[in-house]
C-alpha cells in the first residue's frame, strides 16, 4: 500500500516538474523570464572584475562590496553570464570614468 502511494505521490513530482519546465520554456520563448535578478548593479560588477584582475579574494571583495562570495566566484568563473543578467534585467547603465 505504502508503495503504491510513494509512486503515486513520485509521478505527482515528476508532472508538476514537466509542466514548471514547459512554462519556463515558453516565458523565455516570448521573453518575459529573464531568471534571477542579479544582486549587483553595474558600478559593482565593475569594482568586483577590477578587483578579481588585481588578484584580490573572494572574501575581500565580499567585504568591500556586500555581495555574497559565491556570487563574486559565480562573476569571476563567468563575467559573460554576470554581463548577460545586467543585460537582461535592465540594469545596463553604463556611466563614463567607472573601474574597468
Amino acid at each position: 500500500m505504502l508503495d503504491l502511494l510513494d509512486a503515486m505521490g513520485q509521478a505527482s513530482q515528476e508532472a508538476s516538474k514537466e509542466v514548471q519546465r514547459a512554462g519556463i520554456d515558453l516565458a523565455r520563448s516570448e521573453r518575459r523570464y529573464r531568471g534571477r535578478k542579479p544582486a549587483y548593479d553595474r558600478p559593482t560588477l565593475n569594482i568586483v572584475r577590477h578587483m578579481l584582475t588585481n588578484d584580490a579574494g573572494a572574501s575581500a571583495i565580499s567585504k568591500l562590496t556586500g555581495l555574497s562570495r559565491q556570487a563574486i566566484l559565480r562573476i569571476r568563473d563567468d563575467p559573460a553570464q554576470a554581463e548577460a543578467a545586467l543585460i537582461r534585467w535592465g540594469c545596463d547603465t553604463r556611466v563614463a570614468g567607472q573601474i574597468r
